[in-house]
C-alpha cells in the first residue's frame, strides 16, 4: 500500500506539472560575438547530440540541414581562406590551411534551416573573416545573427560590431562564434553581412538528435505506472 502511496504521489506531480508549452516559453538565450579557436571554444560542446559541420571534406553534408541560398562555395587552398584554427590539426593563428564556407562573392547572408522532424534546442556558427567592403574599413564590418523558431517567428538577433582585423590572409584571432539556445526549438539561424559579398563562416553546430520532452515526461509516466503494476 505504501508504495502505491508514494506512486499515486508522484504521478499527481507530473499530471500538475506545467504544461509542455509552458517550457516553450523560456525566453532565447543567445550567446557571441565571443572568440573561437576550437570546438573547445563551443558553449554547447558537452550538450546532447552535439554535431558540427566543419566543412573540411569540400561540402556541406551533415544530415539535418540545409542552406536556403545558392551562390556559396566550400573554400579551401589559397591565401585568402579563413578556416576555424584547430582544423588543420594545431592552433597556430593560421587558417589558410582547413576549409571554410564561402559566400562566392555573391551573398550577404547564409540562412541554415534545421529539417529533423524535432527542432534542435540549440544551434550556432563561427564568423571568420571578411575581405572586400561595399562600405566601411576593408576587412572589417557588422555581423548580424538571427535565430528564428517554430513557424519561421523571429526570436531575436545579436551583433558583432567591427568584426575583423582589417586583412583577408587567414588570421584566426578574429574569428567569433554566435549562437542561440531555446527550449521551444530553432527551424533556422541566419547570419549576415550587409556591406559586404566577400566573407566567411565555418563549425556549423546544433543539436543533430534532439529529445523531445513530451516523449520524456510519456516514459517517466509508463515506468511509474508498469512499478505500480507489478508492485500491486
Amino acid at each position: 500500500m505504501k508504495t502505491k502511496a508514494i506512486l499515486i504521489g508522484l504521478m499527481s506531480l507530473l499530471v500538475g506539472a506545467p504544461s509542455v508549452h509552458a517550457f516553450t516559453l523560456v525566453s532565447p538565450v543567445f550567446s557571441g560575438p565571443t572568440p573561437y579557436l576550437s570546438v573547445t571554444d563551443s558553449p554547447f560542446k558537452a550538450k546532447a547530440g552535439f554535431t558540427v559541420e566543419t566543412f573540411e571534406d569540400g561540402l556541406m553534408n551533415v544530415p539535418g540541414v540545409v542552406l536556403e541560398e545558392a551562390g556559396s562555395s566550400v573554400a579551401s587552398g589559397n591565401p585568402t581562406i579563413d578556416s576555424v584554427d584547430a582544423d588543420d590539426g594545431v592552433i597556430d593563428g593560421v587558417g589558410t590551411s582547413g576549409h571554410s564556407l564561402y559566400s562566392g562573392a555573391a551573398l550577404h547572408s547564409f540562412t541554415f534551416d534545421f529539417t529533423g522532424s524535432v527542432l534542435p534546442t540549440y544551434a550556432g556558427i563561427v564568423w571568420t573573416d571578411v575581405g572586400l567592403v561595399l562600405s566601411g574599413l576593408e576587412g572589417r564590418g557588422d555581423v548580424l545573427f538571427e535565430a528564428f523558431g517554430t513557424g519561421d517567428v523571429s526570436l531575436g538577433t545579436v551583433t558583432g560590431t567591427n568584426l575583423g582585423n582589417g586583412v583577408a590572409t587567414g588570421e584566426t584571432a578574429e574569428d567569433r562564434f554566435f549562437g542561440v539556445e531555446f527550449a521551444g526549438g530553432i527551424s533556422k539561424i541566419k547570419i549576415s553581412m550587409a556591406n559586404s559579398i566577400d566573407w566567411e563562416v565555418d563549425h556549423l553546430q546544433f543539436q543533430a538528435t534532439p529529445v523531445p520532452l513530451p516523449a520524456a515526461v510519456w516514459l517517466l509516466g509508463s515506468a511509474l505506472v508498469g512499478l505500480a503494476r507489478r508492485r500491486g
